[in-house]
């Protein structure tokens, strides 16, 4: 019985699966030779993600009467110098089916990546499961433009290389890839959409396009220090100059932070000792102490002990006007 059973269950089965397939997968008619198919830039770029690693730009341009999507019929190939594959990729048929202008990238980590400025070639070809009027057409180019630096150097390379393509591909396909904001450009959201299929890790690779950006500070150190030292910054600004007493403080053992700030702190108790002591004290004489505040902050003493300072000073002041003292 149960043979008989699957006598006819076996071949039903069989005939269903074809009929699923047949209506799941697409039949592609003869697709005809492509007028253009042309790799027309390659750029290379090591230490992108992490030291040692790859990554390779691609601009290519395809001409082609077919409606089926780009990544049906062609497919990317990064040859070693046998012509054994290192990596693939496909179009993203974002605009106009994926022909046209467009861009593909491949990315290889540290491991896997072959030796630098080897011979390398990038290829496109077509799929060979494709039903074309002709072989399988193909082209090929080993004109590549290799890129190496530090990582920093190497993301803003290929930060410039993703812009410069975006402004192409928007002149050329007549779509906003980019955006300008405070004065920087950057990709638009269409132009991040695209670039962030195409090039693996581009957040990290390529940060400035996504508006994700830095700038080192461009102006001499005394006019706006670079970084929140600022007590640095002022040792060197007065270096070799009569304030300088670093001299002084290696010879008795102390730091010329400590040195200074004791210098600073002796005067500014001298001072409220006088107010406090000789009430008599003419008014002229009390606007000795705000030029002492002020320099405390010239010699490298801690900026909250000149504030605290000229706080005090501030007090003093205004008590000594309150109160009268004669002139």
């Amino acid at each position: 019985m149960i043979r008989k059973l699957a006598r006819w269950f076996l071949p039903l089965t069989l005939i269903a699966l074809l009929g699923i397939f047949a209506i799941a997968a697409p039949v592609l008619a003869s697709i005809p030779q492509p007028t253009i198919l042309e790799i027309q830039e390659i750029a290379a770029y090591e230490n992108a993600r992490e030291d040692g690693d790859h990554l390779y730009i691609v601009k290519y341009y395809i001409a082609i009467n077919s409606t089926y999507n780009a990544d049906d019929l062609f497919i990317f190939r990064l040859l070693d110098e046998d012509d054994d594959e290192i990596a693939h990729a496909t179009p993203y048929p974002f605009n106009n089916y994926g022909y046209g202008l467009g861009v593909v990238a491949f990315y290889l980590d540290a491991d896997e990546a072959p030796d630098w400025e080897d011979n390398l070639s990038v290829q496109v070809i077509g799929n060979p499961l494709v039903d074309w009027d002709g072989d399988p057409p193909t082209a090929s180019s080993s004109l590549i433009d290799w890129h190496t630096d530090t990582t920093g150097q190497i993301q803003q390379l290929v930060s410039i290389k993703v812009m410069s393509l975006a402004s192409e591909l928007e002149r050329n396909w007549g779509v906003e890839m980019t955006t300008t904001t405070q004065g920087v450009t950057i990709l638009s959201d269409t132009g991040a959409a695209y670039f962030l299929r195409i090039v693996p890790y581009l957040a990290t690779v390529a940060p400035y396009v996504l508006g994700q950006y830095t700038f080192e500070p461009d102006y001499p150190v005394d006019e706006k220090p670079p970084s929140d030292d600022y007590a640095t910054s002022l040792v060197t600004a007065i270096e070799g100059t009569i304030f300088d007493l670093s001299g002084p403080a290696r010879s008795m053992g102390i730091t010329w932070g400590a040195l200074t700030a004791g210098i600073y702190y002796a005067f500014v108790i001298a001072f409220f000792v006088m107010l406090i002591a000789k009430r008599g004290l003419k008014k002229g004489m009390m606007l000795l102490l705000w030029p002492f505040v002020i320099a405390g902050a010239f010699i490298g003493v801690p900026l909250i002990v000149t504030i605290l300072g000229g706080f005090l000073c501030l007090l003093s002041t205004s008590w000594l006007i309150y109160k009268g003292v004669s002139g």
